[in-house]
């Protein structure tokens, strides 16, 4: 557990008057320090959901121990970086992020422009305007999945690691997030863990949140784990888990671009059965009271509910895992997947090491790539070979493990 210190009064979350401590700060707009270092390094606070939130500060992610709960790997191993500061605006004064979509979030015609032919000398544009970085659907459950903090794994939270626990971290990381001047925990819907004893009132919490009555005019998302894809009398449905009786409809057309688009996650989620695909779509209620698909993206998890793309990454996640690591997975946001990108990076040794992994039969422009990464980045590197699984460091004793939380 992280230990902070505010006008000389050390604290951790645990404190009974926490909130009460972070309310004061909060008004009189102090930053407490996080005591993972010597000298400390500032947070600052965040109200949301009737309750004060401790952030690290934008791009200090870096100055935290690698075993603090706010530490973040640098831009560079991940996919933060191209999107963060145009599709991730931070405001410290508030405490509010804004986030840009590059998806629509109600039903229409999309507002972009056809663009002009190019014979058309009338039509022709005077300037051009270099395009702002906007998250997809992918970007943004990457970005919900790294700010509840269920990329990183330490032994210490393997009991912890259910729907139960992922549910309340994401909507958690989803509070204070706005888009388009909606608050994004009133646009996500997340479905509880189903509880037989609890069915009914489950049922009941569920049925309302999918009836509001704006949901013909302004799309939801949903974050869920595929349970399986059935035929349906017009097109398929989507059965998500925990919500068995209310399935996701989706055309045939939408149907066949998502197992064209998403052929490796679904042949990843058949041939794994301990992994997880999580689905992030949205979606309208039509008028006969049926859950519609608009837009959506899959992501695989391992059983400890991390990001993987490929059975060599499941391999160092389940090796790390085994021997008892602790490290974040880097993720991808909006980067194309045929751009390398380091894998994970270890953080319980004194300096952070990134992992990347010698794809077999990538040839020789992936192992460039790599190299090329390696040799920019200021992080030290180490290529693992899931033929030959092994790593050069052990884990340094005495250092604090990582702790996962919807408050970094």
């Amino acid at each position: 557990m992280s230990h902070y210190r505010l006008d000389g009064i050390e604290f951790t979350e645990a404190h009974e008057e926490f909130q009460i401590i972070l309310a004061r700060a909060y008004a009189n707009k102090q930053r407490p320090l996080c005591l993972c270092m010597a000298d400390g390094v500032e947070l600052y606070i965040a109200y949301a959901h009737e309750r004060y939130w401790l952030k690290r500060m934008p791009n200090c992610g870096g100055r935290h121990h690698p075993g603090c709960e706010s530490y973040e790997p640098p831009a560079e191993l991940s996919g933060l970086g191209q999107v963060y500061g145009s599709a991730i605006k931070e405001n410290l004064d508030t405490g509010v992020t804004q986030l840009k979509f590059d998806f629509r979030l109600a039903p229409g015609k999309s507002r972009t422009p056809a663009p002009a032919s190019e014979t058309d000398e009338a039509a022709k544009p005077t300037s051009i305007k270099a395009s702002e970085a906007k998250l997809g659907l992918r970007g943004l459950l990457h970005y919900l999945w790294e700010q509840s903090g269920w990329q990183r794994w330490a032994p210490a939270t393997e009991s912890r690691r259910n729907w139960h626990g992922l549910r309340k971290a994401l909507l958690g990381a989803c509070a204070g997030k706005v888009a388009k001047a909606m608050p994004l925990d009133e646009i996500v819907f997340i479905p509880e863990t189903f509880i037989l004893e609890r069915k009914d009132e489950i049922s009941a919490r569920t049925a309302k949140s999918l009836a509001c009555s704006d949901n013909q005019n302004r799309f939801r998302m949903l974050i869920g784990e595929l349970k399986e894809i059935k035929p349906a009398r017009f097109g398929h449905k989507l059965v998500i888990k925990h919500l068995p009786e209310h399935p996701f409809y989706l055309n045939d057309q939408t149907y066949k671009r998502m197992v064209k688009q998403f052929d490796a996650e679904l042949l990843l989620w058949r041939g794994i059965e301990s992994s997880h695909l999580i689905v992030i779509a949205t979606f309208s209620i039509n008028q006969a009271g049926y859950a519609e698909l608009d837009n959506l993206s899959l992501m695989n998890v391992s059983s400890q509910w991390i990001p993987f793309e490929t059975a060599d990454e499941l391999a160092l996640i389940e090796y790390l895992v085994a021997e008892g690591r602790s490290f974040s997975k880097c993720l991808r946001y909006n980067l194309a997947r045929t751009k390398p990108l380091a894998s994970a990076v270890l953080v319980d040794i004194r300096i952070p090491l990134a992992l990347y992994i010698a794809r077999e039969g990538g040839g020789d422009e992936s192992a460039d790539g790599i190299d090329g990464l390696i040799a920019d980045s200021q992080t030290a590197s180490y290529i693992w070979d899931p033929k030959q699984p092994g790593l050069p460091f052990e884990p340094q004793q005495g250092k604090p493990q990582i702790a996962y939380a919807a408050t970094v």
